[in-house]
């Protein structure tokens, strides 16, 4: 849970980041520690793609990886979906710390 509200309150502190799902902090308990985003300017591949060459073992999802239902509710199905980042109980402070760092660049 730590983990994850360190990327939360990192990605919160991009500008023109926009997070879909619950953000308060006192609520993710009711969450799992997955978090689906938009960047002002940048689809959601180019986002991956960029990820992919300066994030060196960061893996993120781009698209609407099977959730149709979700990304028209969102109005984001035509504009190439989210980026889908999640942790499990494997990843460390330092990828989410790398993670962060990489997308403040893009």
């Amino acid at each position: 849970k730590q983990l994850f509200i360190r990327l939360m309150t990192g990605l919160r502190e991009i500008p023109g980041i926009n997070i879909f799902g619950i953000t308060n902090l006192d609520r993710f308990d009711y969450r799992t520690p997955t978090v689906a985003f938009t960047l002002d300017g940048k689809t959601p591949r180019e986002i991956a793609e960029y990820l992919g060459q300066h994030a060196p073992r960061i893996y993120v999802w781009d698209g609407n990886y099977y959730a149709l239902a979700l990304m028209l509710k969102l109005g984001l199905e035509g504009h190439g979906g989210a980026v889908r980042v999640g942790l499990g109980h494997y990843n460390t402070a330092e990828e989410v710390e790398r993670f962060l760092q990489a997308l403040k660049k893009i």
